[in-house]
């Protein structure tokens, strides 16, 4: 069990459960996102099943508009902390 947040990740030989809040997804292992959940997991990179928990409650594309907006406000941020420190 691997846990971030609210997101609590279990793998089996079956595939992958998510535990969203009161959600609860299963990825099986012939799932195309199988092999992505794999390499996020060992990376312990959990971006990955937040985008696609959004993509399977249908909101995948607002999910995606408003992480771009969030890593653009980031990397503003981190430039201009990066500037200030000269």
């Amino acid at each position: 069990m691997n846990q971030q947040g609210n997101l609590v990740v279990f793998k089996t030989d079956k595939g992958f459960t998510l535990s969203f809040k009161e959600r609860i997804y299963f990825i099986g292992n012939s799932e195309p996102f199988y092999q992505i959940a794999k390499k996020s997991l060992a990376r312990n990179d959990y971006v990955p099943f937040y985008v696609e928990i959004a993509k399977r409650e249908g909101i995948g594309s607002e999910f995606r508009d408003n992480l771009i907006s969030e890593l653009k406000n980031y990397s503003d941020q981190f430039v201009d902390d990066l500037l200030n420190d000269e």
